[in-house]
């Protein structure tokens, strides 16, 4: 008797869930999950949003302290619009409501334009000219913040041939916000992740073609494989026995490394071949020395390694 009571409540107990979980709005969640850490995420959560609340065009874009916006994603009609894409990012944006929130400081949030917008907001200057050109009567803003200077903006707007929206939209989509945020932040780090993944990939690519390219337009092949003995600790008695020659040739190659690359000791060598990791080409037969005393910047009075003292 107790467990039919207890299904009978649960029975007649209210959803906690405000949202009709229909087929558009669960494919909608499960692809927004799907793609966290692809560039598809931009696009998937546009299309969750969208699926619960009516909207004519919407984007996602990055905005900056020290820098201009960055646009990821903008989805609009254009016949609709007297201004090209790239106008609201070539200087308007500092009047965005949204974009002086951001610059204040406002915490991660669900921001609608009539509450945030300005009391003269649709007499001023920046409506006339920019906000009424693009078509646009109404907007809500997901903004979650990364850190103190840069944030993510979703943004989704209704066109003025349209209404504006309405309190249920901004409760559905307050409803969606923390996974949103939560999917935002997953999505954050590994993207973050994945970019120093390159990163090192990058550098990699780059020791390695230095390493085989390094010097190869002034030194000979037999030249250059000393080189690479001696950067590595090795002793002409060693790199010898290593390269099947007698300890003296080596020592002579030596000299002739030393004069060709205008350097006097070892520590010079060394800081030569780090500094021209720089300007090597992944995957390139170029060679690195060469770009690097022919660059602007590049030269050998201007290395990133000082090199060391010589031991006494």
């Amino acid at each position: 008797m107790h467990e039919t009571a207890h299904r009978h409540r649960n029975t007649d107990s209210p959803s906690p869930l405000s949202l009709p979980l229909n087929a558009a709005m669960v494919e909608a969640l499960a692809r927004m999950t799907q793609t966290i850490g692809s560039a598809d995420w931009f696009d998937s959560v546009l299309n969750l949003l969208g699926s619960v609340c009516a909207m004519d065009s919407g984007g996602i874009m990055m905005y900056h302290r020290q820098q201009r916006p960055r646009r990821i994603l903008h989805r609009f009609n254009p016949q609709e619009r007297a201004l090209p894409e790239d106008a609201y990012v070539s200087g308007p944006y500092v009047l965005c409501p949204n974009y002086q929130l951001f610059a204040q400081g406002c915490p991660s949030g669900l921001y609608w334009l009539r509450d945030i917008a300005p009391d003269d907001f649709y007499e001023s200057e920046f409506y006339r000219v920019f906000y009424s050109q693009i078509g646009l009567s109404d907007s809500m803003d997901l903004l979650w913040r990364i850190n103190e200077d840069t944030a993510l903006n979703i943004f989704i707007e209704r066109s003025i041939r349209n209404a504006k929206f309405r309190i249920e939209d901004r409760v559905a989509i307050h409803l969606l916000m923390p996974l949103i945020f939560a999917a935002a932040a997953k999505h954050h780090e590994l993207s973050a992740a994945a970019a120093r993944r390159d990163t090192d990939n990058l550098t990699h690519r780059k020791v390695q073609s230095t390493i085989e390219n390094f010097a190869s337009s002034l030194l000979t092949q037999r030249e250059r494989e000393v080189l690479f003995y001696m950067i590595s600790g090795y002793s002409s008695a060693l790199t010898a026995q290593r390269l099947n020659t007698t300890e003296g040739t080596i020592k002579i190659h030596r000299k002739n490394i030393h004069k060709k690359l205008d350097i006097n000791s070892q520590a010079e060598l060394f800081s030569l071949f780090i500094n021209c990791i720089a300007f090597a080409s992944p995957d390139g037969v170029g060679d690195p020395l060469k770009t690097y005393q022919t660059a602007p910047t590049g030269n050998p009075g201007a290395s990133l390694l000082v090199a060391a003292p010589a031991r006494t």
